[in-house]
């Protein structure tokens, strides 16, 4: 993750995407969760097979991608989607925050459409 800005939960994220996120304090089993939510504008430019467009949304912990989901775009059309992330643990073991990257297409070493690392989601009591 490249992108310098440093942005709570509480923050708006840079561009044209909200991030929000939190985490949850261990439960009775000593178990916590990280829930991301990304939301924002999108729009099918470039057929990437099968008439769709694609984004990669991604959460990154300590250099790991921890989860990711791909959202197909119809070309020529445009609307704004949610995509919910998460991984079970905790965050910042090594290095602090986590890291938020959409990319375009389905690898995750597409082109960057959006990177904010690091974020820090709010901690649930």
């Amino acid at each position: 993750m490249s992108d310098p800005t440093n942005v709570s939960a509480a923050e708006p994220a840079p561009g044209n995407w909200t991030v929000t996120g939190i985490q949850t304090a261990p439960s009775d089993d000593g178990r916590t969760r990280v829930e991301i939510v990304i939301r924002g504008k999108v729009e099918g430019v470039r057929d990437r097979g099968g008439g769709v467009d694609q984004l990669r949304f991604s959460v990154w912990d300590d250099g790991l991608e921890m989860d990711f989901k791909i959202v197909d775009i119809p070309l020529g059309r445009s609307g704004t989607v949610t995509v919910r992330l998460g991984f079970d643990g905790r965050y910042a073991i090594v290095a602090d925050g986590i890291g938020i990257a959409i990319t375009a297409g389905s690898e995750a070493d597409g082109e960057r459409v959006f990177d904010l690392d690091p974020f820090f989601p709010d901690t649930a009591p």
